[in-house]
């Protein structure tokens, strides 16, 4: 005889259209979608501090929200927060369920109820089931929660007609309690042909992986409020934005008509080391052949990105350094995230051979004795500080590359430079020096810049 579901148990709205509604088929389609999402790139030891996961039907998006929730396998999170637009029920604020947990086929999730009750009470949100009743945008991360993190808990919050802040304010306190994981549920373009699908997603990975997510809006993505009410958070702000995988619903359905556009990040901090050693090859690999090319033949191979993994597809900063017996020969990179990392380091390979100041061009003779390093480089932040003295104490040595501006002057030292300089001091002299500014000067218009570097080099 069946048991009556428990009134406190919220029961599912989508079983059977977006995901399995039977307990095994809903296990196994899980699994295989975690393996498929695995797309060659596996965690090697960094948890990242949120993701950007798809919500569609399994069928479509399955593998991508694996993707996504492959990234956060290391981790041992005890609250998992999902944020997730609310597709079928207009209301004010940041929306609760009543009750205690997900009552999902095979399983259950219970709700964190104390830090749900903390969001009301500090009036960051509300309880309004009816935000919750026919919302997909929750449901189909549960079964990857269960999967990865049985025993986590989960606050799920639906978004209604919210300001940024209050997202913000929501994701910062969340964050204080316990560091949760912040799973941001949404898929991105809707019902447009193929080619401006293609071009509008193109334009929002553009903007989530060169610290622009703040300027979402739901043209680019259903889930923007929640993605970028959390970047703009303190919670969020400088992270580390790594594409996982995109695609579309017409990879599915052949139908270019009228297709959904999806995505899955991880956020990671910026002193994680996300690139996998089989990706670090690859860029090694395409910066020699950038090197040997142009060298030998005046310009560059011609690069197919297609053809590399969409994690060195995504926008990154790089620097490329060139050392003949150990001593520099060339150092060139970007600042700012404004191409395809994998085009950043052709592109910077190119201008370290022949366009360092310091150095003549490099021959076709010299390559073969060359060795080649790159640097991968997380968002910037600027620093605060009231002098010179107050600065100093704020520098880590080895991790923290900074660049320097005063008025048109301008350094930058990555953070190998701490090899040479382990000393702060010696460390920031000589770095005013290389900006062409004298050793002792300081001034209240000078800028300092931080951000950290993930490096790897062909070997000795």
């Amino acid at each position: 005889m069946n048991s009556e579901p428990d009134p406190m148990m919220r029961q599912p709205a989508v079983a059977g259209t977006f995901y399995p509604a039977e307990p095994d088929a809903l296990w196994s389609e899980a699994e295989s979608c975690i393996t498929r999402g695995t797309s060659g790139w596996r965690p090697e030891g960094s948890v990242p501090r949120a993701i950007i996961s798809p919500h569609a039907g399994y069928r479509f998006s399955g593998w991508l929200a694996g993707a996504a929730w492959r990234a956060t396998a290391r981790g041992r999170p005890s609250t998992i927060v999902i944020l997730s637009p609310s597709h079928a029920h207009a209301f004010e604020g940041i929306a609760l369920p009543s009750q205690k947990g997900y009552a999902m086929p095979g399983f259950d999730v219970m709700i964190d109820r104390a830090a749900a009750n903390s969001l009301v009470q500090a009036g960051l949100a509300h309880v309004e089931d009816a935000a919750h009743d026919r919302e997909h945008g929750i449901e189909t991360q549960l079964a990857f929660l269960h999967r990865l993190h049985p025993r986590a808990k989960v606050v799920p919050l639906v978004i209604g007609n919210a300001p940024q802040d209050q997202v913000s304010a929501a994701i910062d306190h969340l964050s204080a309690l316990d560091q949760p994981l912040f799973v941001l549920s949404s898929d991105l373009s809707h019902f447009l042909p193929r080619e401006a699908a293609d071009a509008k997603d193109t334009e929002t990975a553009k903007l989530l992986e060169t610290s622009k997510g703040k300027m979402l809006t739901s043209r680019h993505a259903c889930g923007a409020s929640g993605i970028a009410g959390f970047l703009a958070s303190k919670t969020g702000a400088g992270l580390r934005v790594t594409r996982l995988a995109m695609a579309s619903s017409a990879d599915v359905t052949g139908d270019t008509s009228r297709t959904v556009g999806y995505g899955a990040w991880a956020l990671f901090d910026t002193t994680d080391e996300v690139i996998i050693p089989r990706h670090r090859q690859m860029l090694l690999k395409a910066a020699r052949q950038t090197l040997d090319s142009f060298t030998k033949r005046g310009k560059p191979p011609k690069l197919d990105e297609t053809s590399f993994p969409q994690t060195l597809r995504g926008h990154g900063t790089s620097f490329i350094t060139l050392q003949q017996d150990r001593r520099l020969r060339g150092c060139i990179g970007s600042l700012t995230a404004h191409q395809p990392l994998v085009r950043d380091v052709s592109d910077n390979t190119v201008k370290a051979a022949s366009a360092d100041p310091r150095f003549k061009p490099v021959t076709a003779e010299e390559v073969p004795d060359l060795r080649l390093k790159i640097a991968v480089l997380s968002p910037s932040a600027p620093m605060t500080f009231s002098g010179e003295s107050d600065l100093l104490p704020q520098l880590t040595p080895y991790r923290d590359g900074l660049v320097l501006r005063d008025g048109a002057k301008r350094g930058v030292f990555l953070p190998m430079v701490w090899d040479s300089l382990p000393d702060p001091v010696e460390f920031l002299t000589a770095l005013k020096v290389k900006a062409g500014l004298p050793k002792d000067h300081w001034s209240d218009t000078l800028e300092i810049h931080r951000f950290c570097a993930e490096s790897f080099a062909e070997p000795d």
